[in-house]
């Protein structure tokens, strides 16, 4: 069994060691660099940029991250980069640590597991509640998807989370109970955070128990869902394990 990750409460000199390097520094200009003072849609070119490097390891886990310091290294002003930083903390991707340092979310393999085993309850759940109520064109739709994820040649990280994230997020919300959706949101982002940091090679597996959740909605019938959505998160758990 591996070691267990340090607890986020403190920063340890080594995850101080990792925080971002720059070259230069900016001022604190409240205006983005099109000059026109609509900073939006930098703040989601910074948020797009940060949360790429965090899902393609650039910034792993307990990385400490200087406000200033990422946004110069990014080439943008720092009030859109704060505005993505403040998006990324409220969706539990960062850490804040002061006023001015955060740093990404460490995710322990107790955590891990632990979410996991309520993402199996509650997924079952909704998956039930999910399967008179789903809508067929969206369900083929995402059949299309999952299919097209498994016959590419060359799938990435960025294609596989898509193709996941729109599934399970489609059936969560189709469950009807908005606060069950929000708690597997919350749990799938911590299991995504230590997958992608952890074991990054899990790119496509799924795929088939994908499809077999999908037929099982597509056919109507709740049983089957459930037990398709059970056996794919208990794989999950299994392939994590077998690659740590």
């Amino acid at each position: 069994m591996p070691k267990k990750r340090e607890s986020q409460g403190s920063v340890s000199s080594g995850s101080m060691e990792k925080t971002l390097a720059t070259t230069s520094a900016k001022d604190d200009d409240p205006v983005n660099s099109d000059g026109n003072g609509n900073h939006g849609s930098l703040a989601d070119v910074a948020y797009n940029s940060v949360f790429r490097m965090i899902l393609q390891r650039e910034l792993a886990s307990g990385t400490v991250i200087q406000e200033r310091k990422l946004a110069d290294s990014l080439g943008i002003s720092r009030t859109p980069m704060r505005e993505a930083l403040k998006r990324l903390e409220g969706e539990g991707w960062l850490v804040r640590l002061t006023d001015r340092l955060s740093s990404v979310k460490v995710v322990t393999l107790d955590e891990y597991l632990q979410a996991l085993q309520v993402r199996r309850l509650l997924e079952a759940a909704a998956i039930v509640a999910a399967t008179p109520r789903m809508n067929k064109n969206r369900l083929e739709k995402l059949r299309a998807d999952v299919r097209a994820l498994i016959d590419h040649p060359n799938p990435t990280s960025d294609m596989h989370w898509k193709v996941d994230g729109e599934l399970h997020g489609a059936i969560a919300e189709a469950s009807g109970n908005a606060v069950m959706a929000s708690v597997i949101a919350n749990l799938r982002l911590i299991t995504q955070l230590f997958e992608v940091q952890t074991v990054p090679r899990r790119i496509t597996p799924g795929g088939a128990e994908h499809l077999a959740i999908l037929d099982a909605l597509i056919a109507g019938d709740p049983k089957m869902a459930r037990k398709a959505m059970r056996f794919h998160l208990d794989r999950v758990r299994a392939g994590v394990m077998d690659d740590l």
